[in-house]
């Protein structure tokens, strides 16, 4: 069995396209489904935004699954690096947990050696192309080039996103292999249109959303290339996600 933890639906799109046997998942409290990629078994878990509803789930969800090879932390992540572009894939070596006042990471979290040099293996094998580094995990949407460019100042961190170093750590604590694959969604220099506006579960309210885009009609233009990102990461991590499970 492999353990998929998600953030929100959306970043599954291309992935559950791939499954057979999809059920969902009940009881405990926990939101997603189970499914089949071959021979594999994925149980593949919502956690929604943010590591304080990371690490709640997750404490929830690894007793209940125990017997789980695998924990993939997986979803779309901000580029901090300039190199990195919508679609790319980082694989994380180590997870750095941001502080409360900034993005100095409050704690390290290594990813076993040999567990990163299995997945780089399996991506390698599917021909997939991808950069290992530190991926940062904070409490807030960075949503500018200027608040990235000092998270990468003050962490050294390739990406970022609001979930996988909790997720890293109750695996852990658990001790169940993990591994964190993420496809970039937003360059450094690229803004996240009324990211304020998504709330725990990764969804945006309809109202508060119509209310901001009569006050920011600007916004309305940003919104066609946001959506060309997302799919084009989605894409990227159902190859990743594919080439993971199979290879366990």
């Amino acid at each position: 069995m492999v353990l998929i933890f998600y953030a929100f639906a959306r970043e599954l799109a291309h992935f559950r396209r791939r499954l057979e046997s999809r059920s969902a998942l009940e009881g405990e409290g926990l939101h997603g489904f189970r499914a089949r990629l071959g021979p594999t078994e994925l149980v593949l878990i919502a956690t929604g935004m943010g590591t304080m509803r990371a690490r709640q789930v997750a404490r929830r969800a690894m007793p209940l699954f125990s017997e789980a090879k695998l924990v993939i932390s997986t979803g779309v992540a901000g580029a901090l690096s300039e190199g990195l572009r919508p679609g790319d894939l980082v694989l994380a070596d180590r997870l750095l947990l941001g502080g409360k006042e900034s993005c100095a990471p409050d704690h390290i979290l290594p990813i076993a050696e040999e567990r990163v040099g299995s997945a780089e293996r399996a991506l390698r094998a599917a021909g997939l192309r991808f950069t290992t580094g530190a991926l940062l995990t904070t409490g807030r949407v960075l949503a500018d080039g200027a608040a990235k460019r000092l998270a990468k100042e003050q962490s050294g961190a390739i990406a970022v996103d609001m979930e996988s170093a909790a997720l890293g750590l109750e695996a852990a604590a658990h001790g169940i292999p993990f591994v964190c694959v993420r496809a970039v969604l937003d360059a450094v220099d690229d803004e996240i249109p009324a990211a304020e506006l998504a709330g725990p579960d990764g969804r945006v309210n309809p109202l508060a959303a119509t209310k901001f885009l009569i006050c920011h009609p600007a916004t309305i233009l940003k919104l066609p290339r946001l959506m060309r990102n997302l799919s084009r990461a989605t894409a990227s991590l159902a190859d990743a996600l594919e080439a993971l499970a199979r290879h366990g």
